[in-house]
């Protein structure tokens, strides 16, 4: 046995000492708890994203993060990065704005005992990845996992230069839905090589969640996923057959997908919750507002002569439904929207609690009762 006494002997000779006493350090990181606030619309864990290559796409990744990134300022995800290089030409040096997040750009990934569940997100007709970035994050923040790709021929990037007569390079519409093939894509290759999740997820429990168009995704998974888990359908008809759980999130106001079309499609989904927001319009459901992008239409857009006018009053429609000073269409609902300040707590809290139920097997579900302005059913008997 190497004694203390040896041990000092070595040190003074400039030998090495090697102790049999148990060396109990590891290179295994620590775990970290899990930390989830009974309160759905919070969350207690920090969030980090990566930008990772699945499948031959480029896909944003929301998981949460150690607590060696507590306090550190989220990512801003700038609006000029969106825009195609054939469009900034035009528009020269024009001053864009940005979505800032409370996501840590490469964070590290926390240190979790079990496997996270996988949350799948859709963007709409216009919009992008990180459109509805309060949500895949606020879900990260409760121990999700969360993938979202830019959908080709319906993001905001392939649909500016679609504004100019004639199209500039890189316009481009879509014939068919690319979203069902973009997500099955993202699984198929998550199962190959996970990366930097590898043994941290669990792929055999997931959900899909959509905005408008990405609804629209969002129906087609729950029809042809067996294995999916629950559904999430946000400003859009849940076209649903199946038993798989679907949660719908839809405002009385949306000018864009309204209401008396979303009803009656709720009403024949064998298994659905739906939160009902009086006063909310189409954006509610995702950060589109905060870019203004009524504004930068009028100020960058309108004045100039090379314009397909028809389509941009369609897309300045779309980017402003529901956003403060959108034009409400909805004759019954007055001249302002539901305040994006009163609806976001329920929206992540829906969202949160429903998935919590069904990819976790904890908690209640939907709150029965949000207060004002939000009135919640059930579908399916």
């Amino acid at each position: 046995m190497t004694t203390i006494r040896g041990c000092l002997l070595a040190v003074t000779v400039g030998a090495a000492c090697a102790s049999d006493q148990k060396d109990t350090s590891s290179s295994e990181p620590k775990a970290e708890a899990l930390r989830i606030p009974d309160d759905p619309a919070t969350a207690d864990m920090p969030v980090g994203v990566r930008t990772v290559e699945l499948g031959g796409a480029s896909v944003e990744v929301w998981y949460p993060a150690s607590d060696s990134v507590q306090g550190e300022a989220g990512e801003s995800v700038a609006l000029a990065d969106l825009v195609p290089q054939s469009v900034s030409d035009v528009l020269g040096d024009a001053e864009l704005p940005s979505l800032v997040t409370n996501a840590v750009r490469d964070a590290p990934l926390r240190e979790l005992e079990s496997p996270m569940p996988v949350v799948l997100f859709s963007h709409g007709f216009g919009g992008f990845a990180q459109q509805s970035v309060d949500i895949t994050t606020h879900l990260a923040g409760r121990g999700f996992v969360v993938f979202s790709t830019v959908h080709a021929g319906r993001s905001f990037g392939d649909l500016l230069p679609c504004l100019f007569t004639p199209p500039l390079d890189g316009c481009a519409l879509p014939g068919t839905d690319p979203g069902p093939d973009d997500l099955n894509g993202i699984l198929a290759a998550l199962e190959v090589d996970a990366g930097f999740l590898e043994g941290r997820i669990d792929l055999s429990i997931r959900a899909v969640v959509g905005h408008s168009a990405g609804g629209g995704t969002t129906n087609t998974m729950a029809e042809t996923d067996s294995e999916l888990d629950a559904a999430v359908v946000m400003a859009d008809g849940p076209v649903i057959t199946t038993d798989v759980p679907v949660l719908l999130l839809d405002g009385s106001c949306d000018g864009i997908v309204p209401e008396t079309g979303v009803a009656p499609a709720f009403e024949s989904v064998p298994n659905g919750t739906r939160v009902r927001m009086d006063g909310a319009g189409h954006l509610a459901f995702s950060d589109l507002c905060e870019l203004e992008l009524g504004r930068l239409a009028e100020e960058l857009l309108e004045p100039r002569d090379d314009i397909n006018e028809l389509f941009l009053g369609q897309l300045v429609g779309l980017g402003t439904d529901g956003c403060p000073g959108g034009e409400v269409v909805i004759p019954e609902c007055g001249d302002t929207f539901m305040p994006l300040s009163t609806s976001d707590p329920v929206v992540r809290a829906s969202i949160a609690s429903f998935l919590e139920l069904h990819l976790r097997g904890s908690g209640p579900g939907v709150a029965s009762d949000y207060g004002a302005g939000f009135e919640v059913s059930q579908s399916g008997g």
